[in-house]
């Protein structure tokens, strides 16, 4: 019986799909490449304030747990990363 798939590709099929993906962006616009790394940028930025938001907006909770702001900050910056990636935007 043959063993489930992880669902990775192979190396001739990855390097395939990372060839179709690279025209594709290259024979997007100009214009829309320019939005799509501004939109991606605005994205990225909106991860880090809310996570300076977080770690400084609750000076009482964290001032006697230095490590809970530090876990705050790690937890939220990635937000705007996983957003830029689940939006299609570039940076």
């Amino acid at each position: 019986m043959p063993s489930p798939s992880s669902g990775a590709l192979p190396p001739p099929a990855a390097a395939k799909e990372t060839l179709e993906t690279g025209e594709h962006h290259l024979s997007e616009g100009l214009r829309l490449c320019f939005f799509k790394n501004i939109y991606g940028g605005l994205l990225l930025s909106a991860g880090g304030l809310l996570s300076m938001t977080l770690a400084m907006g609750m000076p009482r909770v964290t001032e006697g747990n230095p490590g809970l702001k530090r876990t705050l900050q790690g937890i939220t910056f990635p937000v705007g990363l996983v957003i830029v990636y689940l939006v299609g935007a570039e940076l």
